[in-house]
């Protein structure tokens, strides 16, 4: 496959950092992700590993650690909410995620719908079809200008059912943005979908509050990020990010944070994959 110019560097290293772990780290994998290679534009594992020896690439144990277990808390949620009724499933921010073309098949009757901006969408659109990959028809691509668009419009618009609880992913994103964004957009998925769906949402805790070789991690990682024009803006302690989300009205608040992560996914290995003590997600639920 050639190679494809990515409208967003994060979200082609995020598919990297996912490819990676898929074909390095110990078996079996945390996440089992066989699309990320090829979205992450390497036509083989030996393109990729040649590339990960060669190149800048190669990203830390814990940058291929957090972006597998985000990923995967995400979808272990999303399953055992299916299994109490749910049916649509809101990926924001999908970017070059994969779980609309992987799902398993008790997931195939499920809507996705995968929320991003327009360029971004058209990318990823394209790039499937370059890759001969079937669309379900289940699957719709919301695209949306948060500058100039409403997200509630835009997934009504898709054919989102205010009616039903959907489940919603919103992982990798909230550092990238101010605070005001977070806070609006918390503001408009709660406008948009039913009382009783579920959020799974990642932050970055403040350096600061992670030691200092977590701070220098972080501010390697932002430094980088920034580098490519997407600069790190918002860090959140857990009480002030739980805080955000009891006011647009997502409650109770379930913290999901490195140690309970590690404990989960991370317990039984051998290979010594450690997550970062910024990794924080959380889950909710609309009241």
């Amino acid at each position: 496959m050639a190679a494809e110019k990515f409208p967003s560097h994060t979200a082609k290293y995020a598919a990297i950092c996912r490819a990676a772990h898929y074909v390095i780290d110990e078996k079996p994998v945390i996440l089992a992700d066989s699309f990320a290679r090829a979205f992450a534009g390497f036509g083989s594992d030996e393109a990729l590993l040649w590339a990960l020896r060669n190149k800048w690439i190669m990203p830390p144990s814990q940058m291929r650690a957090l972006s597998a277990v985000r990923t995967r808390y995400a979808e272990d949620e999303l399953a055992e909410a299916v299994k109490r009724g749910i049916s649509q499933y809101i990926v924001l921010g999908a970017g070059l995620d994969s779980f609309a073309y992987r799902c398993p098949a008790s997931m195939h009757e499920i809507r996705i719908f995968e929320v991003d901006h327009p360029v971004s969408n058209a990318f990823k659109r394209d790039l499937v079809v370059k890759l001969g990959i079937q669309l379900r028809r289940t699957v719709t691509y919301v695209s949306v200008n948060f500058e100039t668009q409403c997200l509630v419009e835009s997934l009504i618009n898709n054919g989102i059912d205010q009616d039903a609880p959907a489940f919603i992913s919103w992982l990798g994103v909230t550092q990238y943005l101010t605070r005001e964004a977070i806070f609006r957009t918390l503001q408009d998925l709660r406008e948009a979908v039913a009382r009783g769906s579920e959020l799974v949402v990642q932050y970055v805790a403040p350096p600061e509050a992670t030691g200092q070789e977590e701070a220098a991690a972080i501010a390697s990682i932002a430094a980088r990020a920034a580098a490519f024009g997407e600069p790190w803006i918002s860090f959140f302690a857990p009480e002030e990010f739980e805080g955000l989300l009891e006011t647009v009205g997502f409650e109770p608040v379930v913290h999901f944070g490195a140690e309970q992560a590690s404990a989960r996914y991370l317990a039984h290995r051998t290979d010594g994959l450690q997550l970062p003590n910024f990794f924080s997600v959380v889950k909710a639920r609309a009241r």
